[in-house]
């Protein structure tokens, strides 16, 4: 029996999508444990047509179900047995016997979706906030909260309703943040644009970085609030301190890391454990601090490796073959170039010769 009627441009293209992600993913191997039932065997959708035939009618036109009918799946792939388990335990004993998905946890519920969208989805899925959930009070949403399987819609993707509604039914939060200005407009945005509801791998599930969205249909001069002058970059971290949300709105909650090196704000503890960030990135602190900010503690407590009894004849050499290419950076983090002068001037020991032994090596022509 065919189950194809006149279907809109869009949901071709839909169909088309579909078929070429699960053709490119081999799908779950085997049934999932839960939907394998002992003793039952499966008999195919058109015997659960003959029964449920208001249902069949409606879910064999979509594009979705119309791959899903495909002869050349496996059997725990195709058609309603996909989703609710091998049937003839259910023929036979008509109620029961069959998975309800209302039973179904919603951590189960995805799964079922997951076994054929492995490479749209499920690689990601499960590190991103939606797919961990918040706790009680924002769990994890299931893949038909927001996309029907049973009823046709003229949405992309088989969306319930529009994006930015099933999105704010969650997050209506972001409607106070956008008059706050710590959110960008909804009013001709939807929130897909910069969102990938199904990929944590950008913090805040953003499809690229923040600047690189906002570049997507704004050019940065525009959209640089006025404030942002180069005395303001020197003492931004006051501002920042004050109201972190604005800054996030642009910059994202990893953007101070970024553009620092090193965990910003410092964390509790940092100011003891800063040796390691320093050595990693010593150019990272002179953005912000001076010798004389580091000098109020280290002109009495210098690194631990300083207190070795040969470090100024022989250990701070030692050292600075150990750290190689990072070594000038470091040490130059506290002494200035005339210290090390004067001092190997002294040994006649030439501090350039010492410095391009840090240095790149240079590219051959």
């Amino acid at each position: 029996m065919q189950w194809v009627r006149a279907l809109p441009l869009g949901t071709v293209v839909l169909t088309a999508v579909l078929m070429a992600a699960a053709a490119v993913s081999s799908g779950q191997k085997r049934p999932l444990p839960f939907l394998a039932r002992r003793n039952a065997r499966y008999v195919g959708s058109q015997v659960c047509f003959a029964c449920h035939w208001d249902v069949a009618q409606v879910w064999a036109s979509l594009p979705h179900s119309q791959w899903m009918l495909d002869e050349k799946l496996p059997h725990h792939l195709r058609g309603c047995e996909a989703c609710h388990g091998p049937g003839s335990l259910h023929v036979v004993a008509r109620k029961g016997n069959i998975i309800v998905w209302r039973s179904l946890s919603v951590a189960d519920q995805n799964a079922i979706c997951l076994q054929c969208h492995q490479t749209v989805t499920a690689d990601k899925w499960h590190y991103s906030p939606h797919g961990k959930g918040a706790g009680a009070k924002r769990p994890s949403p299931a893949c038909t909260d927001c996309h029907d399987v049973h009823l046709p819609t003229r949405r992309r993707w088989m969306l319930k309703s529009a994006t930015n509604q099933l999105c704010l039914r969650c997050h209506s939060d972001i409607v106070q943040k956008v008059r706050r200005d710590e959110h960008h407009s909804l009013a001709r945005t939807q929130c897909a644009a910069c969102h990938d509801p199904h990929d944590g791998a950008i913090a805040g599930m953003l499809k690229l970085t923040p600047t690189a969205l906002c570049t997507r249909c704004h050019d940065l001069v525009q959209v640089t609030p006025a404030d942002h002058t180069p005395e303001f970059v020197k003492g931004h971290g006051k501002q920042a301190k004050v109201n972190d949300r604005r800054c996030a709105a642009c910059h994202g909650r990893d953007g101070c890391d970024r553009c620092h090196g090193v965990a910003m704000p410092h964390p509790k503890g940092f100011a003891t454990a800063h040796g390691e960030a320093t050595l990693n990135a010593p150019h990272t602190c002179t953005r912000c601090h001076d010798q004389s900010f580091c000098a109020k503690c280290h002109a009495d407590a210098p690194p631990v490796s300083h207190d070795a009894a040969d470090y100024a004849a022989k250990g701070h050499a030692d050292e600075f073959r150990r750290l190689s290419r990072r070594a000038a950076a470091y040490c130059k983090t506290c002494h200035q170039r005339p210290f090390c002068d004067d001092c190997h001037r002294q040994k006649g020991i030439p501090l350039e010769a010492v410095e391009r032994l840090s240095s790149p090596p240079a590219l051959a022509p």
